[in-house]
């Protein structure tokens, strides 16, 4: 006949199967792949590096343009010479304002206008030795402290440089303007092209 077990190793006994069953439970339930995922978000992504620029990446700052703020004004990059002035534009070539009258317009073409005018001759000589070309040669005028534009007048009296001038020399343009009589001053810029010097001739013309 077997002893009997005293009943305070029975309790002993139960209480660690107990606590062994629950340990294996637990391990299990964390080690389980099927346990739901956690639903809140991963705040542990690093955030893609923002792009630097070096110093020599950067663009340079943009120079303001002058002709973009004022269309039709002329620049001040030129110095200006007096109306009867003779000014170089190119090696050997020499130009100047040869005769300013006062006339009175008449318009006939869309876009001009009639009335109190000035025809300006500007006379161009060559001396470099080969023929110069005229064809890009530009004319514009100017009057007032406000620099407004002058309205050529094509139609009346006007007589454009020819297409070139022979070496030794000279050529004539007559451009005629409609300016007030009462404008004060008159600023008349010439340019050849081909690269030569945009010239400025500025004062108040005797009428």
């Amino acid at each position: 006949m077997l002893s009997q077990v005293p009943r305070s190793r029975m309790y002993v006994a139960a209480a660690v199967v107990a606590v062994v069953l629950v340990s294996v439970a637990v391990a299990l339930i964390v080690r389980d792949p099927s346990a739901p995922a956690s639903s809140e978000p991963d705040s542990t992504v690093a955030a893609e590096p923002t792009p630097t620029t070096t110093p020599s990446e950067e663009e340079p700052a943009r120079a303001p343009d002058s002709a973009s703020a004022e269309p039709g004004k002329p620049t001040d990059g030129n110095r200006a010479l007096g109306l009867k002035a003779e000014a170089t534009t190119a090696p050997g070539v020499t130009a100047r304002l040869a005769r300013i009258d006062s006339v009175q317009a008449t318009a006939s073409l869309p876009g001009e206008i009639g009335g109190p005018a000035l025809a300006i001759t500007v006379k161009v000589k060559n001396q470099t030795g080969k023929k110069l070309d005229l064809a890009l040669g530009v004319v514009n005028a100017y009057y007032g402290p406000e620099r407004t534009p002058a309205v050529s007048v094509a139609s009346d009296g006007e007589v454009p440089f020819p297409a070139s001038v022979a070496d030794g020399e000279s050529a004539k343009g007559v451009y005629v303007f409609q300016i007030p009589e009462e404008a004060r001053p008159v600023r008349v810029e010439l340019d050849l092209g081909n690269g030569a010097d945009v010239v400025v001739f500025k004062g108040r013309p005797q009428r």
